[in-house]
Order: C-alpha cells, then sequence, then structure tokens
C-alpha cells in the first residue's frame, strides 16, 4: 500500500501505519467521492492512531496518520460489556 509524505508529517512511521491498519479495531466510511476510510487501530507500542485511506482506482493510499484524538473513541468496540 501506498503512503503519501503527508501521511507522515505527524511523526508516525510507515512500519505503525501498516501495524494499525493489519490490527485495526474500527473501520468508518468518512467520504464517497473519492472513497475515503478511517482506520483505528495501535501502533507497536498499543497506542491508538487514526489512519485515513484513499481508494484510489490505481489501488488504495495512506493520506492521513496521527495519534488518535479522542473524538474517535466512539467509534471503538466497547469491552466489558
Amino acid at each position: 500500500m501506498d503512503i503519501l509524505a503527508a501521511a507522515l508529517k505527524h511523526g508516525v512511521t510507515a512500519e505503525e501505519i501498516l501495524h494499525a491498519i493489519d490490527n485495526a479495531l474500527a473501520v468508518d466510511e468518512v467520504a464517497e467521492d473519492p472513497i475515503r476510510y478511517l482506520i483505528l487501530g495501535p501502533d507497536l507500542g498499543g497506542n491508538l492512531l487514526e489512519i485515513v485511506i484513499l481508494d484510489r482506482p490505481n489501488g488504495p493510499c495512506v493520506i492521513h496518520a496521527m495519534k488518535m484524538r479522542e473524538k474517535y473513541r466512539v467509534l471503538l468496540p466497547r469491552t466489558g460489556e
């Protein structure tokens, strides 16, 4: 999967991005034209990241990655209920 340079500007590494995607806890379609997905998942240390993937005709690419903001916590599955 392509990772645009802009996705790395918050200090998240490509390895952490791919780990978060592979271990996603939540996926939400956030836009339709073009289709974009928000993925919430842990980095290698277990810290939650927010990742945005753009679905392009020539394959998906990561356009955004940073530590997960609190406003997205409601999208995570609830545990212990």
